[in-house]
Protein backbone atom coordinates (compact mmCIF):
# COMPACT_ATOMS: atom_id res chain seq x y z
CA UNK A 1 0.00 0.00 0.00
CA UNK A 2 2.82 2.39 0.85
CA UNK A 3 4.41 1.63 -2.18
CA UNK A 4 1.16 2.86 -4.30
CA UNK A 5 1.02 5.73 -2.54
CA UNK A 6 4.12 6.70 -2.53
CA UNK A 7 3.95 6.57 -6.72
CA UNK A 8 0.73 8.14 -6.48
CA UNK A 9 2.61 11.28 -4.83
CA UNK A 10 5.48 11.02 -6.94
CA UNK A 11 3.28 11.02 -10.31
CA UNK A 12 1.02 13.72 -8.93
CA UNK A 13 4.30 16.36 -7.89
CA UNK A 14 5.54 15.34 -11.94
CA UNK A 15 1.89 16.63 -13.00
CA UNK A 16 2.08 19.42 -10.76
CA UNK A 17 5.70 20.62 -11.81
CA UNK A 18 4.71 19.70 -15.70
CA UNK A 19 1.52 22.27 -15.12
CA UNK A 20 4.04 24.80 -13.50
CA UNK A 21 6.17 24.83 -16.43
CA UNK A 22 3.53 25.14 -18.91
CA UNK A 23 1.68 27.95 -17.34
CA UNK A 24 4.87 29.61 -17.54
CA UNK A 25 5.87 29.16 -21.41
CA UNK A 26 8.58 27.11 -20.76
CA UNK A 27 8.26 24.91 -23.69
CA UNK A 28 11.72 22.94 -23.58
CA UNK A 29 11.24 22.11 -19.96
CA UNK A 30 7.59 21.17 -20.39
CA UNK A 31 8.67 18.71 -23.39
CA UNK A 32 11.22 17.38 -20.95
CA UNK A 33 8.66 16.94 -18.30
CA UNK A 34 6.10 15.15 -21.12
CA UNK A 35 8.68 12.44 -21.66
CA UNK A 36 9.75 11.45 -18.29
CA UNK A 37 5.65 11.45 -17.13
CA UNK A 38 4.46 9.71 -19.93
CA UNK A 39 6.73 6.30 -18.98
CA UNK A 40 5.16 6.62 -15.58
CA UNK A 41 1.48 7.28 -16.84
CA UNK A 42 2.05 3.77 -18.57
CA UNK A 43 1.85 1.94 -14.92
CA UNK A 44 -0.42 4.46 -13.14
CA UNK A 45 -4.46 2.88 -12.61
CA UNK A 46 -5.60 6.06 -11.13
CA UNK A 47 -8.75 7.31 -12.35
CA UNK A 48 -7.65 11.09 -11.21
CA UNK A 49 -4.42 11.19 -12.37
CA UNK A 50 -5.38 9.83 -15.70
CA UNK A 51 -8.25 12.78 -16.16
CA UNK A 52 -5.64 15.16 -14.61
CA UNK A 53 -3.09 14.00 -16.99
CA UNK A 54 -5.52 14.28 -19.98
CA UNK A 55 -6.11 17.96 -19.10
CA UNK A 56 -2.77 19.00 -18.96
CA UNK A 57 -2.04 16.97 -22.10
CA UNK A 58 -4.21 19.30 -23.77
CA UNK A 59 -3.12 22.63 -22.61
CA UNK A 60 0.15 21.16 -23.54
CA UNK A 61 -0.40 20.62 -27.06
CA UNK A 62 -1.94 24.03 -26.73
CA UNK A 63 1.01 26.02 -25.68
CA UNK A 64 3.56 24.58 -27.96
CA UNK A 65 0.75 25.27 -31.32
CA UNK A 66 -2.84 26.54 -30.36
CA UNK A 67 -3.39 26.90 -34.26
CA UNK A 68 -3.63 22.83 -34.75
CA UNK A 69 -6.03 22.37 -32.12
CA UNK A 70 -9.43 20.84 -33.43
CA UNK A 71 -12.70 20.28 -32.42
CA UNK A 72 -11.76 16.86 -31.16
CA UNK A 73 -8.61 17.75 -29.05
CA UNK A 74 -10.95 17.91 -25.78
CA UNK A 75 -12.65 14.36 -26.70
CA UNK A 76 -10.17 12.39 -24.36
CA UNK A 77 -11.33 14.54 -21.00
CA UNK A 78 -14.88 14.08 -21.97
CA UNK A 79 -14.59 10.16 -21.47
CA UNK A 80 -13.70 10.50 -17.68
CA UNK A 81 -16.16 11.51 -14.97
CA UNK A 82 -15.72 15.11 -13.95
CA UNK A 83 -15.93 15.73 -10.42
CA UNK A 84 -17.89 18.13 -8.67
CA UNK A 85 -16.06 19.22 -5.84
CA UNK A 86 -12.23 19.60 -6.16
CA UNK A 87 -9.41 21.55 -8.40
CA UNK A 88 -9.86 18.98 -10.99
CA UNK A 89 -13.68 20.69 -11.56
CA UNK A 90 -11.71 23.99 -12.10
CA UNK A 91 -9.45 22.72 -14.40
CA UNK A 92 -11.98 20.98 -16.33
CA UNK A 93 -13.92 24.53 -17.07
CA UNK A 94 -10.75 26.36 -17.50
CA UNK A 95 -9.57 23.79 -20.03
CA UNK A 96 -12.85 23.30 -21.53
CA UNK A 97 -13.43 27.08 -22.12
CA UNK A 98 -10.07 27.79 -23.78
CA UNK A 99 -10.96 24.71 -25.90
CA UNK A 100 -14.07 25.90 -27.14
CA UNK A 101 -13.00 29.42 -27.73
CA UNK A 102 -9.74 28.52 -29.66
CA UNK A 103 -12.17 26.25 -32.30
CA UNK A 104 -15.06 28.99 -32.32
CA UNK A 105 -17.91 28.08 -29.91
CA UNK A 106 -17.79 31.20 -28.36
CA UNK A 107 -21.30 30.60 -26.36
CA UNK A 108 -19.83 27.24 -24.96
CA UNK A 109 -16.50 29.07 -24.39
CA UNK A 110 -18.04 32.01 -22.31
CA UNK A 111 -20.23 29.13 -19.81
CA UNK A 112 -17.54 27.36 -18.93
CA UNK A 113 -15.41 30.62 -18.25
CA UNK A 114 -17.89 31.62 -16.11
CA UNK A 115 -18.27 28.37 -14.09
CA UNK A 116 -14.25 28.47 -13.57
CA UNK A 117 -14.50 31.58 -12.22
CA UNK A 118 -16.83 30.83 -9.50
CA UNK A 119 -14.39 28.13 -8.67
CA UNK A 120 -11.80 30.76 -9.13
CA UNK A 121 -12.02 31.98 -5.28
CA UNK A 122 -11.11 28.30 -3.85
CA UNK A 123 -7.84 28.39 -5.90
CA UNK A 124 -4.69 29.67 -3.66
CA UNK A 125 -2.15 30.07 -5.75
CA UNK A 126 -1.79 33.19 -7.20
CA UNK A 127 -0.35 32.91 -10.42
CA UNK A 128 -3.03 30.06 -11.23
CA UNK A 129 -5.47 33.67 -10.85
CA UNK A 130 -3.35 34.88 -13.34
CA UNK A 131 -3.26 33.02 -15.21
CA UNK A 132 -7.09 32.52 -15.38
CA UNK A 133 -7.02 36.67 -15.97
CA UNK A 134 -4.81 35.96 -19.23
CA UNK A 135 -6.85 33.71 -20.45
CA UNK A 136 -10.40 35.12 -20.32
CA UNK A 137 -8.85 38.06 -21.47
CA UNK A 138 -7.81 36.76 -24.56
CA UNK A 139 -11.40 35.57 -24.88
CA UNK A 140 -12.99 38.82 -24.29
CA UNK A 141 -10.86 40.25 -27.38
CA UNK A 142 -11.34 37.32 -28.87
CA UNK A 143 -15.40 38.13 -28.94
CA UNK A 144 -14.08 42.04 -29.53
CA UNK A 145 -14.70 42.63 -25.88
CA UNK A 146 -11.63 44.66 -25.63
CA UNK A 147 -12.37 46.64 -22.94
CA UNK A 148 -13.17 43.73 -20.65
CA UNK A 149 -9.94 42.20 -22.14
CA UNK A 150 -8.06 45.30 -21.12
CA UNK A 151 -9.60 44.94 -17.59
CA UNK A 152 -8.76 41.10 -17.04
CA UNK A 153 -4.72 41.53 -18.64
CA UNK A 154 -4.01 44.33 -16.37
CA UNK A 155 -4.58 42.28 -13.64
CA UNK A 156 -2.84 39.49 -14.82
CA UNK A 157 -0.08 41.53 -15.30
CA UNK A 158 0.24 42.78 -12.32
CA UNK A 159 0.26 40.08 -10.63
CA UNK A 160 2.87 38.16 -13.01
CA UNK A 161 5.14 40.99 -12.29
CA UNK A 162 5.17 40.37 -8.66
CA UNK A 163 7.42 37.21 -9.45
CA UNK A 164 10.15 36.04 -10.84
CA UNK A 165 10.75 33.63 -13.58
CA UNK A 166 7.11 34.92 -15.76
CA UNK A 167 8.86 37.57 -18.50
CA UNK A 168 7.10 35.42 -20.86
CA UNK A 169 3.75 36.22 -19.49
CA UNK A 170 4.20 39.15 -19.44
CA UNK A 171 5.48 39.47 -22.63
CA UNK A 172 1.93 37.94 -23.72
CA UNK A 173 0.02 40.20 -21.44
CA UNK A 174 2.08 43.53 -23.51
CA UNK A 175 0.91 41.25 -26.52
CA UNK A 176 -2.79 41.31 -25.77
CA UNK A 177 -2.81 44.49 -24.86
CA UNK A 178 -1.79 45.46 -28.32
CA UNK A 179 -4.20 43.64 -29.98
CA UNK A 180 -7.24 44.83 -27.99
CA UNK A 181 -5.75 48.21 -29.13
CA UNK A 182 -5.76 47.04 -32.35
CA UNK A 183 -9.41 46.41 -32.10
CA UNK A 184 -10.15 50.11 -30.26
CA UNK A 185 -8.21 51.57 -33.16
CA UNK A 186 -5.95 52.88 -30.88
CA UNK A 187 -2.59 52.84 -33.87
CA UNK A 188 0.18 53.93 -31.90
CA UNK A 189 -0.65 52.40 -28.48
CA UNK A 190 -1.30 49.32 -30.00
CA UNK A 191 2.36 49.31 -31.98
CA UNK A 192 3.42 50.46 -28.46
CA UNK A 193 2.58 47.59 -26.79
CA UNK A 194 3.34 45.04 -29.54
CA UNK A 195 7.14 46.23 -29.66
CA UNK A 196 7.23 46.27 -25.77
CA UNK A 197 6.43 42.22 -26.51
CA UNK A 198 8.55 41.91 -29.35
CA UNK A 199 11.94 43.54 -27.33
CA UNK A 200 10.97 40.92 -24.54
CA UNK A 201 10.82 37.99 -26.59
CA UNK A 202 13.76 38.73 -28.42
CA UNK A 203 15.57 39.51 -25.42
CA UNK A 204 15.12 36.46 -23.44
CA UNK A 205 15.27 34.33 -27.22
CA UNK A 206 11.94 33.04 -27.52
CA UNK A 207 11.78 33.36 -31.55
CA UNK A 208 8.28 31.28 -31.50
CA UNK A 209 6.43 33.98 -29.33
CA UNK A 210 8.08 36.46 -31.51
CA UNK A 211 6.12 35.27 -35.00
CA UNK A 212 3.29 35.55 -32.58
CA UNK A 213 4.12 39.45 -32.36
CA UNK A 214 4.80 39.67 -35.65
CA UNK A 215 1.59 38.19 -36.95
CA UNK A 216 -0.26 40.84 -34.70
CA UNK A 217 1.70 43.67 -36.19
CA UNK A 218 0.60 42.29 -39.55
CA UNK A 219 -2.85 42.54 -38.20
CA UNK A 220 -2.29 46.11 -36.62
CA UNK A 221 -1.09 47.54 -40.10
CA UNK A 222 -3.85 45.57 -42.58
CA UNK A 223 -6.01 47.64 -40.04
CA UNK A 224 -4.80 50.75 -41.12
CA UNK A 225 -4.99 49.88 -44.86
CA UNK A 226 -0.98 49.55 -45.17
CA UNK A 227 -1.37 46.76 -46.78
CA UNK A 228 1.92 45.83 -48.45
CA UNK A 229 3.50 46.49 -45.13
CA UNK A 230 1.02 44.03 -43.74
CA UNK A 231 1.86 41.60 -46.26
CA UNK A 232 5.21 41.84 -45.51
CA UNK A 233 4.87 40.61 -42.00
CA UNK A 234 2.52 38.32 -42.57
CA UNK A 235 4.34 36.39 -45.33
CA UNK A 236 7.19 35.90 -43.05
CA UNK A 237 4.76 34.51 -40.67
CA UNK A 238 3.24 31.71 -42.57
CA UNK A 239 6.16 31.16 -44.42
CA UNK A 240 7.51 30.18 -40.43
CA UNK A 241 4.34 28.79 -39.68
CA UNK A 242 2.53 27.14 -42.59
CA UNK A 243 -0.68 25.91 -40.98
CA UNK A 244 -1.00 29.66 -39.48
CA UNK A 245 -4.33 30.32 -41.21
CA UNK A 246 -4.85 33.38 -39.11
CA UNK A 247 -1.79 35.06 -40.92
CA UNK A 248 -2.85 33.06 -44.23
CA UNK A 249 -6.22 34.65 -43.90
CA UNK A 250 -5.67 38.85 -43.45
CA UNK A 251 -2.38 38.17 -46.22
CA UNK A 252 -4.83 36.78 -48.78
CA UNK A 253 -7.36 39.81 -47.46
CA UNK A 254 -4.84 42.23 -47.98
CA UNK A 255 -4.25 40.85 -51.69
CA UNK A 256 -7.38 41.10 -52.12
CA UNK A 257 -7.15 44.78 -51.72
CA UNK A 258 -4.64 45.68 -53.56
CA UNK A 259 -6.20 43.80 -56.76
CA UNK A 260 -4.09 40.35 -56.51
CA UNK A 261 -7.11 38.09 -57.17
CA UNK A 262 -4.65 34.96 -58.00
CA UNK A 263 -2.58 35.18 -55.20
CA UNK A 264 -5.33 36.40 -52.84
CA UNK A 265 -7.37 32.73 -54.00
CA UNK A 266 -4.39 30.86 -53.81
CA UNK A 267 -4.45 31.79 -50.12
CA UNK A 268 -7.69 31.15 -49.36
CA UNK A 269 -7.74 28.05 -50.75
CA UNK A 270 -4.82 27.29 -48.58
CA UNK A 271 -6.11 28.59 -45.28
CA UNK A 272 -9.86 27.20 -46.10
CA UNK A 273 -8.28 23.52 -46.54
CA UNK A 274 -6.66 24.42 -43.50
CA UNK A 275 -9.63 24.88 -41.34
CA UNK A 276 -12.00 22.33 -42.85
CA UNK A 277 -9.09 19.82 -41.92
CA UNK A 278 -9.45 21.54 -38.00
CA UNK A 279 -13.12 21.88 -38.68
CA UNK A 280 -12.79 25.19 -37.46
CA UNK A 281 -16.70 26.29 -38.17
CA UNK A 282 -15.33 29.89 -37.80
CA UNK A 283 -12.49 30.71 -40.43
CA UNK A 284 -14.42 28.19 -42.76
CA UNK A 285 -17.33 30.68 -42.95
CA UNK A 286 -14.92 33.84 -42.98
CA UNK A 287 -12.94 32.12 -46.09
CA UNK A 288 -15.56 31.24 -48.16
CA UNK A 289 -16.58 35.02 -47.76
CA UNK A 290 -13.14 36.43 -48.65
CA UNK A 291 -12.70 33.81 -51.50
CA UNK A 292 -16.67 35.24 -52.73
CA UNK A 293 -16.01 38.53 -52.45
CA UNK A 294 -12.62 38.51 -53.91
CA UNK A 295 -14.38 36.34 -57.09
CA UNK A 296 -16.81 39.18 -57.19
CA UNK A 297 -19.52 36.11 -57.53
CA UNK A 298 -23.13 37.15 -58.04
CA UNK A 299 -25.07 38.74 -55.73
CA UNK A 300 -26.94 35.48 -55.15
CA UNK A 301 -24.43 33.52 -54.78
CA UNK A 302 -22.35 35.90 -51.98
CA UNK A 303 -26.02 36.14 -50.36
CA UNK A 304 -26.16 32.65 -49.80
CA UNK A 305 -22.69 31.93 -48.57
CA UNK A 306 -23.03 35.47 -46.16
CA UNK A 307 -26.08 34.16 -44.99
CA UNK A 308 -24.81 30.71 -43.93
CA UNK A 309 -22.11 32.95 -42.34
CA UNK A 310 -24.06 35.09 -40.69
CA UNK A 311 -26.45 31.95 -38.92
CA UNK A 312 -23.14 30.82 -37.31
CA UNK A 313 -21.84 34.27 -36.19
CA UNK A 314 -25.60 34.62 -34.51
CA UNK A 315 -25.12 32.09 -33.01
CA UNK A 316 -21.77 33.14 -31.53
CA UNK A 317 -22.93 36.87 -30.88
CA UNK A 318 -20.21 37.95 -33.38
CA UNK A 319 -21.93 40.85 -34.61
CA UNK A 320 -18.51 43.03 -35.88
CA UNK A 321 -18.95 39.95 -38.40
CA UNK A 322 -22.38 40.53 -39.25
CA UNK A 323 -22.06 44.25 -39.75
CA UNK A 324 -18.96 43.63 -41.69
CA UNK A 325 -20.81 40.79 -44.11
CA UNK A 326 -24.37 42.88 -44.04
CA UNK A 327 -22.66 46.13 -45.22
CA UNK A 328 -20.95 44.32 -47.85
CA UNK A 329 -24.06 42.36 -49.18
CA UNK A 330 -25.44 45.45 -49.38
CA UNK A 331 -23.67 47.37 -51.56
CA UNK A 332 -23.19 43.97 -53.64
CA UNK A 333 -27.25 44.77 -54.30
CA UNK A 334 -27.99 48.17 -54.11
CA UNK A 335 -25.06 48.15 -57.24
CA UNK A 336 -27.36 45.50 -59.14
CA UNK A 337 -30.68 47.80 -58.75
CA UNK A 338 -32.14 46.24 -56.32
CA UNK A 339 -32.54 48.98 -53.45
CA UNK A 340 -35.22 47.87 -51.38
CA UNK A 341 -33.15 44.54 -50.85
CA UNK A 342 -30.20 46.47 -50.19
CA UNK A 343 -32.07 48.87 -48.18
CA UNK A 344 -33.18 45.97 -45.54
CA UNK A 345 -29.46 44.48 -45.01
CA UNK A 346 -28.24 47.68 -44.65
CA UNK A 347 -30.68 47.64 -41.85
CA UNK A 348 -29.51 44.56 -40.86
CA UNK A 349 -25.87 45.75 -40.56
CA UNK A 350 -26.75 48.83 -38.11
CA UNK A 351 -28.64 46.78 -36.01
CA UNK A 352 -25.57 44.59 -35.85
CA UNK A 353 -23.26 47.77 -35.27
CA UNK A 354 -25.81 48.86 -31.81
CA UNK A 355 -25.43 45.20 -30.63
CA UNK A 356 -21.54 45.31 -31.42
CA UNK A 357 -21.11 48.39 -29.63
CA UNK A 358 -23.38 47.57 -26.52
CA UNK A 359 -21.67 44.29 -26.76
CA UNK A 360 -18.09 46.07 -26.52
CA UNK A 361 -18.83 48.54 -23.50
CA UNK A 362 -16.79 48.03 -20.19
CA UNK A 363 -18.87 46.25 -17.84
Amino acid sequence: MDTLVTEYEVVANMLNDWYIEIRARRINNAHQLKEDIDNRMKDVSDQSLHLYYSLLDFRYKYIVDNLNISKGCFDKVETFQIPNDNILTYYYHFFKAIHASTVGSYSIARDNYDKAEELLNEVSDEIEQAEFYYKIGAFHYDIYESLQSIKYVNKAKEIFSKHEGYERNIGFCENLFGMACTNLREWALAEEHLVKAMDLFQKIGEEKFTVMVRHNLGLLYAGQNMSELAIRYLSEVSEKKPNHYKAIFIEGREHSKLGNQETANTLFERGLQLCTELNNEEYQHRFKILRDINNNVPAEKLEATILAGIEYFEREDLYEYIYECCNVLAEKIFEQGQHSKAGTYFYKAMQAKKKADAKGALK
